[in-house]
């Protein structure tokens, strides 16, 4: 019990010291040294931007050369004609059943 008390009292001390100890910036010392911290995160988001274009780019270009669009295409007919013909056996047969 003693020792959270005494440690909160030294956190309590050390933090704010810590804080106000580092040199204080400006703004004319920031823009001096470099881009600043928004133009940094523009930039970087620039560049995930185009990578992800290329990306992209690339899949688009892998897709319509293997003509996976046409083979979705014919996959789904095929699976639509087969439900088609077990949903008239299926009728078929109740109708067998129902009239017998």
């Amino acid at each position: 019990m003693r020792f959270r008390c005494v440690l909160r009292l030294v956190v309590g001390l050390c933090v704010p010291l810590w804080i106000l100890s580092g040199s204080p910036v400006s703004a004319q010392d920031e823009s001096a040294k470099g881009p600043g911290v928004f133009e940094r995160i523009g930039s970087t988001a620039k560049k995930v931007g185009h990578k992800i274009e290329q990306g992209v780019g690339k899949v688009v270009k892998k897709v319509e050369e293997k003509h996976i669009g046409e083979k979705v295409e014919q996959k789904l007919k095929k699976a639509a004609d087969k439900t088609a013909e077990g949903f008239k056996k299926a009728g078929n047969k109740i109708d067998q059943k129902l009239n017998h």
